[in-house]
């Protein structure tokens, strides 16, 4: 009876040896798995500003050492959306430990004041305060601001064949209308409504007339041209 006993005992002893060394493999299995998938490389393509690429750099280090498959691109695409300079990214996952990230910076198109603070807009639609290196030559908008409603006009103007870079100042009205000032300094007052009907006029009177002594063409009145 004894014997039987001491017999059970060691075959008790060798299952738990057993389960030790296989927790043990287990355990280093799961760590060199782990240690496989996490990320050891972000690389970064980059066509922006230096001092941004390096606010963005700050942010992307905290993903080091992260497990790829923890990694929420959803959530990086959020916090790059918070640098309004960027006009693109793109994020993608190279298994097994490795991500590229593309970014391209906003195209500057115009300013404008705010609080006596100069305000600059992107060609993606975003209110930018910091601009390191600024063109000269921008246009300024001169009135109530709204970005979108900018940019709708801004795109009507290149539709019917103006080149944007000819304008100096826009001048911004609550009642929805626009006046410009042309490169050769005509002051050009357009309608809130038929827009687009006004703008086709407009093009056609500056490419067929000689405009040397104009000042102002006011299209305000519906089916009347007033240049003086």
């Amino acid at each position: 009876m004894m014997h039987r006993l001491i017999g059970k005992e060691k075959i008790y002893l060798y299952f738990l040896l057993l389960f030790v060394l296989l927790s043990i493999h287990n355990i280093n299995w799961v760590n060199n798995f782990n240690n496989f998938f996490k990320i050891k490389k972000i690389a970064i393509n980059k066509n922006i500003d230096e001092d941004l690429y390096k606010d963005i750099s700050l942010y992307l280090d905290n993903l080091q050492n992260l497990s790829i498959f923890s990694i929420d691109s959803d959530k990086i695409q959020k916090k790059l959306n918070e640098f309004n300079l960027l006009s693109y990214f793109e994020i993608k996952k190279e298994y097994p430990s490795s991500i590229r990230i593309n970014l391209k910076e906003t195209k500057i198109i115009a300013y404008y004041f705010e609080d006596n603070k100069k305000m600059f807009i992107g060609e993606n639609g975003k209110k930018i305060t910091k601009v390191k290196l600024i063109d000269d030559d921008l246009p300024i908008i001169i009135g109530q601001v709204n970005i979108k409603k900018f940019l709708d006009f801004k795109n009507k103007l290149i539709n019917a064949g103006f080149d944007f870079n000819d304008i100096n100042k826009f001048y911004s009205y609550r009642s929805n209308r626009w006046d410009i000032s042309y490169k050769n300094k005509i002051i050009i007052k357009l309608p809130s409504d038929e827009l687009d009907n006004s703008l086709r006029i407009l093009k056609n009177i500056i490419e067929k007339s000689n405009l040397r002594d104009v000042k102002v063409i006011d299209l305000r009145i519906k089916k009347r041209i007033i240049v003086s």
